[in-house]
């Protein structure tokens, strides 16, 4: 058996702290991308302290290492967003080139544009090494493709579309629209200023003092949460908001099954997973016209958008929706819709596939 024939394995490489990104390889991983070859799941990254976050990288790299002597692997897909990431996978494309592995680096950074545009020669001068010593770059949208291929020479930079879990997919077939006393509205994500949630306290306090009621506000996700409670105690808006910190599995599964509607007033996005989540199961979305977010969601026709920290123009969503709940079910239909077209993991894992097999077989047909 020759060497090029034994290394058909792949490695994932990517960080297992909470959050999207992390969510992605899971998804790929329980949607069969890489079922037709050997799988080594590699933690690159994690929660936690220093030195735990040091350990866990020189033991991805042992372990790579491992695996390129061995002869295991023959594709390297990475993970990677911005500032430490790009430094902790510079290394990784290094590594890789010096066996002539294949590398795929897939690009989920919300604020990888402005972190690069504000940084120094040394970060821009990794951040193009790591994106033109790549065979392939994967990214989230049309608007990441363009600013990746303006900032880069590589000829294959590819919009993959992120998609979530089958298993939300069954919630939309059940949904019963219309049938809450109140509208149940939902927000997922990192709580802090970038995903907008502080922009949802003041957007909220104008509803109430507008005497708009008819609506609750469950919130997931970790971060500033004792923050946030602290201003939602101050605000007197508790009849409002319920936080409840990080959700995952049957939690968020439930959480998907009885709202109405996902709220993410983001700053900075990617793609974000819980939008493309929502629009599996069938919730309306109100959100921003930042990263991607515009391809996957038509304002006024499968969602709200509304430019970031306009909090005036979040409350008026905000209402629109409350005083018009047919539309909640209109947004929700067209864009499960778009989602069938674009965002499941049908439509996706065949391209994904076709890479890797490009890849192996030295067959990769560059698109631009």
């Amino acid at each position: 058996m020759n060497n090029e024939t034994q290394r058909q394995g792949v490695a994932i490489v990517g960080t297992k702290a909470r959050g999207g990104i992390h969510a992605v390889i899971e998804n790929h991983i329980q949607a069969g991308v890489y079922d037709d070859y050997k799988r080594y799941l590699i933690v690159s990254h994690d929660d936690g302290s220093l030195i735990k976050r040091f350990y866990v990288y020189f033991a991805a790299l042992a372990a790579l290492l491992h695996l390129l002597i061995s002869g295991k692997i023959a594709i390297c897909h990475l993970h990677g967003s911005h500032k430490g990431s790009i430094y902790r996978k510079a290394l990784f494309v290094f590594i890789c080139r010096l066996f002539q592995c294949k590398v795929i680096f897939h690009l989920h950074g919300s604020v990888f544009a402005r972190t690069y545009d504000n940084a120094g020669w040394f970060y821009k001068a990794l951040v193009r090494y790591v994106l033109n010593n790549t065979d392939s770059v994967f990214v989230l949208s049309q608007y990441w493709a363009n600013y990746v291929g303006s900032i880069s020479n590589n000829p294959d930079i590819r919009v993959i579309n992120n998609f979530p879990s089958p298993v939300f997919e069954e919630l939309f077939a059940t949904r019963c629209f219309n049938h809450h006393q109140q509208v149940k509205l939902l927000f997922l994500g990192y709580i802090g200023q970038r995903k907008g949630i502080y922009d949802l306290v003041e957007a909220v306090d104008m509803l109430k003092q507008q005497g708009i009621s008819g609506f609750s506000i469950t919130v997931g996700g970790n971060g500033e949460i004792e923050q946030l409670k602290a201003l939602i105690d101050e605000r007197q808006l508790n009849d409002y908001f319920e936080v409840i910190g990080w959700v995952t599995g049957e939690q968020k599964y439930q959480l998907m099954k009885e709202s109405d509607l996902l709220l993410l007033p983001s700053h900075n996005e990617g793609l974000p997973i819980a939008i493309l989540e929502a629009m599996s199961a069938g919730l309306a979305v109100l959100s921003t016209t930042v990263g991607g977010i515009p391809e996957a969601i038509q304002n006024e026709e499968s969602g709200l958008l509304i430019e970031p920290g306009n909090h005036q123009a979040l409350a008026h969503a905000i209402a629109k929706y409350i005083n018009n709940r047919e539309l909640i079910e209109l947004a929700a239909r067209n864009s499960r819709k778009r989602y069938d077209v674009a965002y499941s993991s049908t439509a996706n894992l065949t391209v994904i596939r076709e890479v890797l097999d490009g890849l192996l077989n030295h067959e990769l047909t560059v698109l631009r």
